[in-house]
């Protein structure tokens, strides 16, 4: 193209320098007068002409390259319409294996079909994680992402987390009635139970075998089992931390923990009767799951606090006590001394002046001894609070890690107190 105007531009620079003209035609360029004998105008024809061929070679090559570029998309067209047929005969072959129509066959007769919740069937939950790497895929693809970056993208949106699955399993017996829901919180978040921790609150469900389930229905002629219990009178008050229910094999009334009506109400075999019991909570996620499990923890954490400071209040006590007796038993024994010479005194074995150094002395003994039964109770006093200090540490210490509550000292209570980090 470059040539091509230069051409033109000579030519235009001939014409106005010339009396003699050229006339051009689409078809040919043709020289008149005294051009015709001239060299230079014979090289500006003939670079145009050059120029004519090269034009009309480039046209022709466009030409190609787009009859060539319309091919290309012809077959591209072709080549996408067998493979979209491939693929619509590979999902009707293979299509009753695809994950979505083995759940839709899983929840054809179940409940779980029409819940809204994904953990009361297994196959939901794990649909719930797949459907969250398609949405994740299709969004790094619909911002311009390439497809390595879009499959990272589906596996860390699908990949199911041990605790989840251990949220997810707990959730689903509680749902489905293999569990009872009291007693999933009472483990840690990896599935790990800590009997230091919670023993306590699981033996609540099981404080006597007689008020069992498993043991009763497996032993029904066991009457005393059944008759240690029984109570006919549906007005009965219980004590506190127990209630009334009714017992459908029996036909009579019990007092029996909260723990063991929800036993009994589970497996049918009687009913509360001035208050009821739900054992799964209302609109139960992993979220109210954790919350609960970690409040739980806090709870049973700060009950270990409180029975710490509680052991040490009493072995205060029991030390006051002690040392009490000791001060008493030394003051009797003070008294006996003196008393004895005194008699010796009233019965002129002692002379008064005698008397008097022996009470004195007497009186500096045991003087001695006090102080020294003082300063052995604040030595006690501190290895007791020092004890306390460890214990509480000790405590403490196990904790100081979890990222799910912190311990702090609380000024108005004088101790330690666990919450929530959440």
């Amino acid at each position: 193209m470059a040539v091509a105007g230069f051409v033109v531009l000579a030519f235009v620079a001939l014409v106005f320098t010339n009396t003699a003209y050229a006339q051009i035609t689409n078809e040919q360029v043709t020289l008149s007068g005294d051009l015709q004998n001239n060299p230079v105008a014979q090289d500006i024809l003939d670079k145009i002409e050059k120029s004519k061929k090269w034009i009309a070679k480039l046209q022709e090559r466009n030409f190609e390259v787009s009859e060539r570029q319309r091919e290309l998309e012809e077959k591209r067209a072709e080549v996408l319409e067998h493979l979209n047929a491939d693929l619509k005969e590979w999902e009707d072959l293979w299509g009753y294996y695809t994950f979505d129509k083995m759940l839709e066959r899983a929840l054809e007769d179940s409940p779980a079909k029409h819940t809204d919740t994904i953990y009361d069937h297994p196959l939901k939950f794990t649909a719930s994680k797949i459907n969250a790497g398609r949405a994740a895929l299709a969004q790094v693809i619909q911002n311009g992402g390439g497809p390595e970056e879009a499959r990272d993208a589906f596996v860390n949106a699908a990949q199911i987390t041990r605790v989840e699955m251990v949220t997810a399993n707990a959730l689903f017996n509680v749902l489905n009635g293999n569990a009872y829901y009291n007693q999933q919180i009472l483990f840690e978040s990896d599935g790990q139970f800590n009997l230091d921790l919670s023993g306590e609150e699981l033996r609540k469900y099981y404080l006597d075998y007689r008020t069992n389930p498993g043991y009763l229905l497996a032993n029904p002629k066991d009457t005393t089992s059944w008759e240690d219990l029984s109570e006919t009178n549906p007005d009965t008050v219980c004590r506190d931390e127990y209630i009334l229910i009714y017992r459908n094999h029996a036909d009579d009334y019990v007092c029996v923990t909260e723990y063991t009506a929800e036993m009994w109400q589970r497996h049918g075999m009687g009913n509360p009767v001035h208050k009821e019991i739900s054992s799964i909570p209302d609109e139960l996620t992993r979220i109210k799951l954790n919350h609960d499990r970690i409040a739980e923890k806090v709870s049973g954490i700060n009950l270990k606090i409180q029975k710490i400071h509680d052991n040490h209040e009493i072995q205060v006590q029991n030390m006051e006590k002690k040392y009490d007796h000791m001060f008493v038993e030394m003051e009797q024994k003070q008294k006996d001394e003196e008393k004895l010479v005194l008699n010796k005194l009233n019965s002129d074995e002692i002379d008064a002046e005698n008397f008097s150094t022996q009470i004195t002395d007497i009186r500096e003994k045991y003087k001695a001894v006090e102080k020294n039964m003082i300063k052995e109770k604040f030595q006690t006093l501190d290895i007791l609070d020092k004890s306390l200090r460890e214990n509480l540490d000790t405590l403490i210490s196990k904790y100081e890690h979890d990222s799910e509550i912190k311990i702090v000292w609380n000024d108005a209570q004088g101790t330690y107190r666990a919450t929530m980090n959440v």
